[in-house]
């Protein structure tokens, strides 16, 4: 059986999905002749925006450069892909001013379809986009790399953003990805982090984590911590 390898977007990717998820879902949700629930989904549509143009900046600047020198036509393929995302990022945000000149029901009714079609066409292209990360980007740094650097350089990013940016994609994180999964991820942090670190981390899972998920990490690694 062949070894399973380390994979640097399983963490990130499982969280980016999370989110494009629940926002599509918010969006067909939202009843757009109340302006309560405009503002709720217009701020989450340009959280959106945000987190992926981060995390393409990230992979411009920490991922593809590892792959350059032995796969230059990929790396020219995937910084092509994300000017595609930029462009229907763009796509986004110019339904979001619609709302800005509507003035009646049907007029807000009209900018709610607008912004949910532009949005299945943004989730559409960055899930696929994500698994070619995931088979053809992976499938190179696999050839050229160890689990060890790819970690590192996990570790790297993860050191780079704000403590905002990292509260924003932990928290989508915590919800896409599976119990046992957060358990490892945790275990690191236990192991690694002074413990007011790892206490915020703690805070942050239960209060996004439902009560059976984050029972469930709690015990875990309470075990983990008796051993």
């Amino acid at each position: 059986m062949q070894t399973l390898r380390f994979n640097p977007f399983n963490q990130i990717h499982k969280g980016l999905r999370a989110l494009l998820y629940d926002t599509a879902l918010l969006i067909q949700h939202t009843d757009f002749t109340k302006e309560q629930e405009i503002t709720k989904v217009t701020d989450r549509v340009r959280l959106v925006n945000e987190v992926f143009a981060k995390h393409a900046h990230v992979e411009d600047n920490y991922v593809f450069p590892m792959i350059t020198q032995f796969a230059p036509e990929i790396v020219a393929d995937f910084e092509g892909q994300h000017q595609t995302d930029h462009e229907l990022s763009a796509g986004l945000e110019k339904c979001l001013g619609l709302f800005a000149e509507t003035n009646t029901f049907e007029q807000n009714l009209r900018a709610g379809n607008e912004l949910l079609q532009a949005f299945n066409s943004f989730l559409a292209f960055n899930v696929e986009h994500m698994k070619k990360e995931e088979t053809i980007v992976n499938g190179v740094l696999w050839q050229h790399y160890g689990d060890d650097q790819l970690l590192q350089t996990v570790r790297q990013i993860s050191a780079s953003m704000s403590p905002q940016e990292s509260v924003a994609h932990c928290t989508w994180m915590l919800k896409g990805l599976a119990v046992q999964e957060i358990v490892t991820w945790y275990r690191g942090i236990q192991q690694s982090a002074p413990p007011p670190v790892f206490d915020s981390f703690c805070q942050l899972a239960e209060k996004t984590l439902t009560p059976a998920r984050w029972g469930h990490v709690r015990k875990s690694l309470e075990v983990a911590a008796a051993c």
